[in-house]
Formats: C-alpha cells, structure tokens, sequence
C-alpha cells in the first residue's frame, strides 16, 4: 500500500468519525430540547390549575327566604341556585338545614334559611 492510499484511507476515516460524532452529538441536543419543552409544558399546566383554585374561592353563606304563595323547593333552587351543581343538590341542601322530611313540607309565609354561595368574604 502506498503513501498516497494510506493517507486516503485515513482521510476517510477521520470524516466518517467526525460525522458520527456530528451525529451523536445532534442526538443528544434533541434529547435535551425535547426533556426541556416537557419540564417547561408540565410548569404551565400546573401552575395555571394552581392559580385557577386560588383565584376566585366560594364562601358558603345562608339568608332567610319568606316561600311565596305557589313557590315550590325546585322553584326557589332555580332562582337561588348559585355555587350548586344541580338543583336536587340545592333542595337536599335546603331539607337538611331546614330540617324538612320531603320537598313538600313547605307552605307559605313560611320562613327557611337558603344557601348561597359568594366570592366575598363577609
């Protein structure tokens, strides 16, 4: 072999290494670009449903509410209903403060204490 093809051959193979090298070192860029944008995505969603809680927090108030002739519990929790899930949520919530047997047990000019709920603290 001659001087000239080994030094070819050398050539060669230092272009072929720095290439994997190249390759290798571009990898590993990717890798930590990608672990990045994962840590800085997760920071995001947490900390946006950490400020969504601490933003506007309910304070359960009650108020005296005279019943109306005709008025029903589902009536009332219809137009009280603020802060509940659902309107048998609401008149569960009435019955059990206002210690009623059944939803029927209201007349008029009767007198019950009615849930509501505020982002003020008063």
């Amino acid at each position: 072999m001659t001087l000239e093809e080994r030094r070819r051959k050398w050539a060669i193979r230092k272009r072929n290494r720095r290439i994997a090298l190249v390759r290798k070192i571009s990898a590993r860029a990717l890798i930590v670009v990608a672990v990045a944008a994962v840590v800085v995505a997760a920071v995001l969603i947490f900390s946006g449903k950490a400020e969504a809680k601490e933003e506007h927090p309910l304070y359960k108030y009650y108020t005296v509410y005279e019943v109306m002739p005709g008025e029903t519990l589902t009536s009332i929790a219809r137009d009280h209903l603020t802060g509940f899930s659902s309107v048998s949520e609401y008149i569960e919530d009435v019955r059990f403060t206002n210690r009623l047997a059944n939803a029927d047990d209201i007349r008029s000019g009767q007198k019950l204490f009615v849930p509501y709920y505020s982002t003020e603290l008063k």
